[in-house]
């Protein structure tokens, strides 16, 4: 019998050592560390404020979402803490404000962009 004809039991394949450093490629190395460069430039390129909103193509949304965050914590402190009623300053007034400006920047946000020229 040769060695060619010998039967190799399952749990010997199972078991045989498998060099993996055969199977790396110059090409997949450079795409790699392509696309690594290109998330670390990506992620430098957001800042803090990217990172909660998006990217530089979403920077209107940016604004918008930061000016809509900060409407509502306005809302929120004039709910916790309303002014006196000599002030003429009630929180009625102060949410009927606030509330003109959420809807403006909802309706950029979400408006059409279709432009027909």
């Amino acid at each position: 019998m040769s060695k060619e004809d010998e039967k190799v039991s399952l749990d010997a394949i199972k078991s045989a050592p498998v060099n993996f450093s055969d199977f790396q490629d110059h090409n997949a190395n450079s795409e790699l560390n392509q696309l690594t460069h290109e998330q670390e430039t990506f992620k430098s390129e957001l800042g803090w404020l990217g990172r909660l909103f998006g990217g530089r193509k979403e920077k209107p949304g940016n604004i918008s979402g930061l000016a809509l965050v900060a409407c509502f914590a306005f809302l929120l402190i004039a709910y916790i803490y309303p002014s006196t009623e000599g002030s003429g300053v009630t929180f009625e007034r102060i949410f009927a404000g606030l509330l003109s400006v959420v809807t403006l920047i909802l309706g950029y946000l979400f408006g059409s962009n279709d432009r027909s020229s």
